[in-house]
């Protein structure tokens, strides 16, 4: 028995084991280093750090559902007052949403930030089991696990989106485990469960559910079995999408007086039925991705393929993948050519945008990527390990944020942070002195996102939004009508797209610092066409103004005040129509 101990002992303590043990916990510890470093920044600078303005800070759906006290609100004329003179309830975000509970929990910024740390270590966890539990097994494999799990966790997620692209390995852990028909245990269906209620129905519901479907089509196919699992996998998940999103399909398909300005929208409105731009979004796609779903160089990746096919040649799961990449990518550049060809039977085509199936690129990529470096490891470790640092490389400098936050924390910011962006001690400097509950007018933003002036409490006519009524986009043009007709490139924008429901300047153009004049760009306004009787007859009596207009008493605005504050600086101006009309706020 004591020699049968004392072997034990010198199993334990002998030197291969003890250095394995000390390799893993390195790893591990330089691992979840690096993943922490992301969120290191935003946290030191709390307020002060900046957070991505492009579809996240221009749009701030979910302030302004708390503020209306209809969050859960299923009512047929429930709506937003603070809005577009009441913009419909539906048209808005879902309430039943865990980025929403994180903002109705922390705030904007807490709740912003505690998302984002959230989705990215999701990713990271995610990518990890997906990886142990179907492709990389072997303990020596741990190393590219680690590797590619942390790549993928420092992608620039748009977290506002949830875990629309960062939970996708977590949900094809799920798939796969259904699909196989092993471990169909209560955390399989949980993640299928609560995955609808993390991320969007159109960047992850549509792209998963048509992908899921896809592999129980293969599988009946090959094997000619029904797969009753996956079946009640998917059907699940999409019943819970609907019913997490019912208000919008509720005002989608079933409201009978609500016509979505959508209905004007032009898919080809910044596109072009070309060829060679097609194979040229294709080959972009590949290259960089989207930068809805997370800018990723795919380069290194690229190279270790070529270096693999070159040294074992071809391997039917890495051929597969490269053979959906390839098809993904080539759906979503020509797209456009199938719209053209069939938008007219199926609207669906246009609305929904199928060819947003390229958010499934970052995971393929990543798999595609985890698998080359284990045909590699054995044989060239050094380069392959070359290859992960570099592609961890290229995640860190595709991060905006962080880089970005890393210039805030050196004193040279490029751009507004959080707390200079919506300046809440400027707009209630604006506010006293207009001296008017913010309820009893309206207000219009110029070069500067009207977020601004919803986060500080104001009542605005414009707003940045996916869906709303047309009647009020027609109603909204009427206050610069003669900027449009100057502009094809701001006409396009309103006309053609009209997302962005905002006061546009043909001289300040649309591009994203249109929206973005600081008070140290110094720029004006020579000539703005404005219809300050439009403007009146909507209930608006004051114009924020991030520029100065050199013709403003021309037409019908009278310069009240001008507001320094740390980014902006806001001209006030009072609407002072020469014809005042009666002053009516038109509701809808």
């Amino acid at each position: 028995m004591v020699a049968t101990t004392e072997a034990f002992k010198s199993h334990i303590l002998s030197e291969p084991h003890i250095s394995q043990t000390r390799i893993s916990v390195l790893a591990w510890s330089l691992t979840l280093s690096m993943l922490a470093l992301q969120f290191l920044p935003q946290i030191l600078l709390w307020d002060e750090a900046y957070i991505r303005i492009h579809d996240t800070l221009e749009g701030i759906d979910y302030e302004n559902l708390f503020a209306s006290g209809k969050t859960f609100d299923y009512s047929s004329n429930a709506s937003l007052e603070q809005v577009m003179n009441g913009l419909p309830r539906a048209a808005v975000k879902t309430g039943w949403s865990f980025v929403a509970l994180w903002h109705w929990l922390f705030g904007l910024y807490g709740g912003y930030l505690f998302n984002y740390v959230l989705v990215h270590i999701i990713a990271f966890g995610g990518m990890l089991l997906l990886l142990r539990n179907h492709f990389l097994q072997r303990q020596s494999q741990l190393w590219i696990v680690l590797g590619i799990s942390l790549c993928f966790s420092w992608l620039p997620f748009f977290t506002m989106l949830g875990l629309s692209v960062a939970g996708q390995p977590l949900v094809a852990l799920a798939l796969l485990n259904f699909w196989q028909n092993r471990k169909v245990g209560i955390s399989n269906w949980l993640i299928v469960c609560l995955f609808p209620f993390y991320a969007d129905i159109v960047w992850a519901g549509i792209p998963i559910l048509l992908f899921g479907s896809g592999m129980w089509l293969y599988q009946f196919w090959k094997i000619n079995r029904i797969n009753w699992y996956l079946i009640a996998a998917l059907g699940c998940m999409g019943a819970l999408f609907i019913a997490a999103n019912w208000q919008l399909f509720q005002l989608t398909f079933f409201a009978t007086d609500f016509v979505s300005h959508r209905l004007e929208y032009d898919y080809f409105y910044n596109k072009q039925l070309n060829f060679w731009q097609s194979l040229l979004e294709t080959f972009q796609l590949l290259l960089i991705g989207y930068h809805h779903v997370g800018i990723m160089v795919s380069a290194p990746i690229i190279l270790a393929v070529i270096h693999a096919w070159k040294r074992f040649g071809k391997d039917r799961q890495i051929v597969r993948i490269i053979v959906i990449l390839l098809s993904i990518s080539t759906f979503f550049g020509f797209y456009k050519f199938l719209v053209w060809a069939g938008e007219g039977h199926f609207v669906l085509l246009k609305s929904f945008k199928f060819e947003r199936i390229m958010a499934l690129l970052p995971l393929l990529w990543m798999l595609l990527f985890a698998l080359v470096l284990s045909k590699l490891e054995h044989l060239h470790k050094t380069s392959t390990t070359w290859l992960l640092i570099a592609q961890f490389v290229l995640c860190i400098f595709s991060q905006d944020e962080f880089t970005q936050n890393i210039r805030q924390l050196a004193g040279h910011p490029r751009k507004p942070n959080f707390k200079a962006f919506f300046d809440e001690e400027l707009f209630t400097e604006i506010n006293e002195f207009i001296g008017t509950p913010k309820a009893n007018y309206r207000v219009v933003s110029l070069g500067m996102h009207p977020s601004v002036a919803q986060f500080n409490g104001f009542y605005t006519l414009d707003l940045h939004a996916s869906m709303y009524d047309l009647r009020y986009k027609h109603q909204f043009r009427k206050i610069m009508a003669g900027e449009l007709a100057k502009s094809e490139i701001v006409h396009k924008e309103f006309d053609q797209f009209g997302n962005r429901c905002y006061l546009f300047s043909a001289e300040l153009g649309k591009d994203y610092d249109a929206f973005l004049c600081g008070k140290n760009e110094a720029r004006s306004i020579c000539q703005l066409d404005l219809n300050s009787g439009a403007l009146c007859e909507m209930g608006g009596c004051y114009l924020f103004s991030a520029v100065k207009i050199e013709n403003a008493e021309a037409t019908g605005l009278r310069l009240a005040n001008v507001f320094e504050g740390r980014f902006w600086e806001v001209n006030l101006y009072e609407v002072t129509p020469k014809e005042e009309p009666q002053k009516n706020i038109v509701s809808y």
